[in-house]
């Protein structure tokens, strides 16, 4: 019997100051619930004439949901996208929050490189089918042996960096992307981080290029080297990361339940493998965190 109205503003500053806040964007989508549902019904007409002038819909919506006295709820996996050029760096670090929607991808460079729109799309529902609560989610880990930072978006990507970076700062986006507007460098609804000029400074980037089921609770992904065209970098250390070709990810399939309690990021733990291929490949569990295990 509760009135619900959810949804997500746009990325860009700009377009949320253009428009408003409190409304949700539709491009991304929003839900309401059939008691609100029932209530919107029969006061929309008049309600839509009311507010003709608005640019849009959504707007003309959220307008009228207003004189019912309900506010927008905040969903973060709702996603409008208002953001041009490269969607890598927010996609490589999802909130922590289920994902729902992805709008203006055809305005977007493709998630996935060497394809197109289409095909990054489908590249990305192989994962999503297998494990579909835990698509996107960000986990980040450290390789203490070696000092290295790694964060990985599962069914997508994996950034290992040769340095220690902090667990905020690797669930803080790179700015791969500006504004949608403006087609500036900001401002966004989110804090996010500069790419670096040092290459070395830059991590080193694995997409996603397989994906399967490991008996029925388990998964196991795959991520290839990729390259971002983020300049080559003479070091030693940056060598001995892009000597590792491919990482395997093996994870638990995440409970539909988990979105119902407080969310809290799970952790990684990096295996230690033998054999001809130990420098070539990679092993990474995903795992529940420890009581007093830390990011």
């Amino acid at each position: 019997e509760q009135m619900w109205y959810i949804g997500g503003n746009s990325e860009s500053v700009e377009q949320d100051e253009v428009h408003t806040y409190d409304m949700a964007f539709g491009g991304g989508g929003f839900a309401i619930s059939r008691p609100l549902m029932t209530r919107l019904a029969a006061a929309i007409d008049g309600c839509l004439n009311r507010y003709f002038y608005f640019y849009g819909s959504d707007q003309r919506i959220a307008a009228c949901i207003s004189e019912l006295g309900v506010p927008l709820t905040q969903e973060r996996g709702f996603h409008q996208l208002d953001i041009r050029e490269d969607p890598y760096g927010f996609l490589a670090a999802h909130p922590l929050a289920p994902l729902v929607s992805l709008h203006h991808l055809d305005y977007l460079d493709p998630m996935f490189p060497n394809q197109n729109t289409i095909e990054s799309l489908q590249t990305l529902m192989k994962p999503y089918t297998l494990d579909p609560n835990r698509i996107l989610q960000q986990v980040n880990c450290h390789d203490r042996k070696r000092e290295w930072s790694i964060s990985i978006s599962w069914g997508y990507s994996i950034q290992i960096y040769t340095y220690f970076l902090s667990a905020t700062e690797l669930a803080t986006p790179l700015q791969t992307f500006k504004t949608w507007r403006s087609w500036s460098n900001g401002s966004f609804t989110f804090n996010t981080r500069p790419l670096k000029p040092d290459p070395c400074e830059r991590p080193v980037v694995y997409f996603m290029d397989g994906a399967e089921d490991l008996r029925k609770s388990m998964t196991k992904t795959w991520y290839s080297l990729g390259d971002k065209k983020y300049g080559h970098c003479e070091k030693s250390e940056h060598s001995k990361v892009t000597e590792v070709k491919r990482i395997l990810v093996t994870s638990m399939k995440m409970d539909p339940e988990y979105w119902k309690r407080a969310p809290q990021r799970q952790c990684c733990e990096v295996l230690e493998g033998g054999g001809r291929s130990k420098k070539k490949e990679m092993s990474i569990k995903i795992k529940k965190c420890g009581y007093s295990e830390k990011i």
